[in-house]
């Protein structure tokens, strides 16, 4: 198995920041090893499971290859090509990706790493000279996307369900790669668990934090290391709702916004049940792991009380009802989410009359009364993120005229999340209200 030859590829972008971040000479960089036409030794692709909208099915890698481990200052990436051809899970497919597809990964992975949430990162987008037909004809390319590991919850499943006898190598392989402080410890399966649970939870509570919906949380697309990766059908939400959803594909809002804690749940008692084999036989028992589970609810709330805390500059604990009350609010009121809390932060920010009413006003009491640090909500409220019209407005400008200067514009800005400037205060604006209703986001495989 090695990536399809292509004859012109072209770099569209590339992220010189991880590069250097990689250890990586960027003159050395070429458009060859990046479309995978240069190679060190065969790629490969990986099998995994996964529960896809609740239904459990046996998948793999059916477009992307694994180029290998880099290592650099003693840390492991996957180098992985996306788009590059078929492998031998392809089925039907064709193993390609469209380039509106991949700059979109690219951007959002960008964007999600300096808003400090952890994710894959994207080393390139190169175009390739063939064409792609998804939804509609584009050019094709490739996503070289970088991650600490590509195992998934979904792994786990697929080794417990189609070779039983290799878990207890596979999950001391994991633990050794991931987690080797765990390496002497009795219970390790559980403290193994537990720690995967607690970097789940880090995630989505960072996703609650800037208003971002994954899409497609099956547990094929859960990382092992609590990275956020597989940027489909995701997208931003811009006026409060907790059922928003934007995939095309999630018919009945399984993954909306509000269900992201539960599924993250239901995922990992999935993750758990992949596991149960490894207490057999062990002091390690399935009620440890279980017990651990239980704890879910409390930890999830706990994060999410003092991410919520920060965001209203709150510095001391407790101060529920405040956080509540501000989020009661913005389910009535439907607020933009982002520039809510900047509002909150600066008043008169924002020329927009849900601000000026009588109910707000008295929620910046509320709030004023137990917080409102500024320098505490300063680290928890960007003051840009991706808006979806911006995207899309950036991404058809280059499908249509081959023109990257409304991506380029969005990178710059999402550069510096945290930090204001007039000169881009345009890129706060959420759009019209029926936009987000028809808005639609599409898997593109």
């Amino acid at each position: 198995m090695t990536p399809d030859e292509i004859e012109n590829p072209d770099i569209l972008v590339f992220n010189k920041a991880l590069s250097n971040d990689l250890g990586v000479d960027n003159e050395e960089v070429t458009d060859q090893i990046l479309s995978g036409q240069d190679i060190l030794e065969e790629p490969i692709a990986q099998a995994y499971a996964g529960h896809q909208y609740g239904r459990f099915t046996v998948l793999g890698d059916g477009r992307a290859m694994i180029l290998g481990e880099h290592v650099h200052d003693d840390n492991r990436y996957d180098i992985q090509l996306k788009g590059s051809g078929r492998t031998p899970y392809s089925g039907r497919g064709d193993g390609k990706a469209t380039v509106s597809s991949m700059l979109r990964e690219y951007l959002y992975s960008y964007a999600m790493a300096n808003l400090r949430i952890n994710t894959s990162r994207s080393l390139a987008v190169v175009e390739t000279d063939e064409s792609v037909e998804r939804r509609q004809t584009e050019p094709g390319a490739i996503l070289v996307r970088v991650m600490n590991s590509h195992i998934r919850y979904g792994t786990f499943q697929y080794v417990a369900s189609r070779a039983p006898g290799e878990l207890e190598a596979f999950t001391e392989y994991v633990i050794d790669r991931h987690y080797p402080h765990l390496n002497n410890s009795d219970r390790k399966y559980v403290e193994f668990f537990d720690e995967v649970m607690e970097a789940s939870v880090e995630m989505v509570v960072d996703w609650l934090r800037v208003g971002f919906i994954h899409g497609v949380m099956n547990t094929d697309n859960m990382s092992i290391d609590g990275e956020t990766f597989d940027y489909g059908p995701c997208a931003f939400m811009n006026y409060y709702d907790e059922d928003a959803v934007f995939s095309s594909i999630d018919k009945h809002g399984r993954y909306a916004f509000g269900n992201q804690r539960k599924i993250l749940k239901w995922n990992l008692e999935r993750f758990a049940e992949s596991l149960e084999p490894l207490c057999s036989g062990t002091t390690v028992t399935f009620d440890e792991i279980e017990a651990k589970l239980d704890s879910f609810e409390d930890l999830f709330e706990e994060k999410y009380y003092a991410m919520m805390r920060q965001k209203l500059g709150i510095d001391s604990d407790g101060a529920e009802a405040a956080v509540d009350a501000v989020l009661d609010w913005l389910r009535t009121s439907g607020a933009d989410y982002t520039n809510t809390f900047l509002e909150l932060e600066n008043p008169g920010s924002f020329d927009d009359p849900i601000y000026s009413s009588p109910e707000f006003k008295q929620i910046q009491e509320k709030v004023a009364a137990v917080g409102l640090d500024e320098n505490l909500m300063k680290q928890a409220n960007p003051r840009y993120i991706p808006r979806n019209y911006l995207v899309e407005n950036a991404l058809t400008q280059y499908v249509e005229d081959k023109d990257l200067s409304r991506f380029k514009a969005l990178l710059t800005v999402l550069q510096n999340p945290y930090e204001s400037d007039e000169a881009t205060s345009r890129f706060q604006q959420p759009p019209p209200k029926e936009f987000d209703a028809e808005y639609t986001t599409y898997c593109n495989t």
